[in-house]
């Protein structure tokens, strides 16, 4: 029996002193991101498929190849979405190399993610993400018109084109023309118009961002003689 006991005892020495050995001559995992800084808008919701700009990929490496990655916000302002649901500040991810999310965040400013990379041994990998958020950027309105072939008396039809429109975080969703005071509003940049008298006409354009933000408007002179 003291036999046996000494034998169990001596299994457990040695796989504690090999299991520490082997801990102590294991690196710490590798974590690293496809950028180290995200440049995003604020409350950039329902724009973030559309570009990559809050699109990271943390990329994990390890001998032991069982990994778990937590991700931690102390501002609760940041928003980390993988396969539709907010991860930050919840229990760990499971990964293999890499894994890509998607980051959003509710206000202006400078934050941080701190990042807690593990391995099957334990061993610990920290570093942290920094995230600008900064404000939606209206969009700047611009078009231009020709006139187009006409048969018919007392009618003057023009093609209104604003596609130069252009909006540097976001993307366009509404234009608003106005033609004469005349508004009208639509999804595309082309429209088309027919004007009845001749003289001087005021056509205006403002347009609207994804976020909802509109932008200043700008009028031109349309003269028929």
């Amino acid at each position: 029996m003291k036999n046996k006991l000494f034998i169990f005892l001596f299994f457990l020495i040695g796989c504690s002193n090999k299991y520490e050995s082997l801990y102590n001559s294991a690196p710490p995992p590798g974590l690293n991101f496809n950028k180290d800084t995200i440049s995003i808008r604020e409350k950039n919701y329902n724009n973030i498929n559309w570009t990559n700009n809050g699109r990271v990929v943390f990329y994990c490496s390890s001998p032991n190849n069982q990994l778990n990655l937590q991700l931690t916000d102390t501002s609760g302002k940041i928003h980390i979405m993988y396969r539709g649901e907010d991860v930050i500040n919840k229990g760990p991810l499971p990964v293999m190399d890499s894994i890509a999310v998607y980051c959003t965040i509710d206000t202006v400013g400078m934050y941080s993610i701190d990042c807690l990379l593990t391995d099957r041994l334990g061993k610990v990998s920290e570093k942290q993400l920094i995230v600008n958020s900064h404000a939606n950027k209206g969009a700047v309105p611009d078009f231009f018109f020709i006139p187009l072939d006409n048969n018919q008396l007392q009618n003057w039809p023009y093609h209104f084109d604003a596609s130069n429109s252009h909006d540097s975080d976001g993307v366009i969703r509404e234009y608003h023309f106005s033609i004469n005071g005349q508004s009208i509003i639509t999804t595309v940049p082309n429209m088309e118009w027919t004007f009845h008298a001749k003289g001087t006409h005021d056509i205006g354009l403002y347009v609207i961002d994804d976020l909802g933000k509109i932008s200043d408007t700008v009028h031109k002179q349309l003269v028929i003689q």
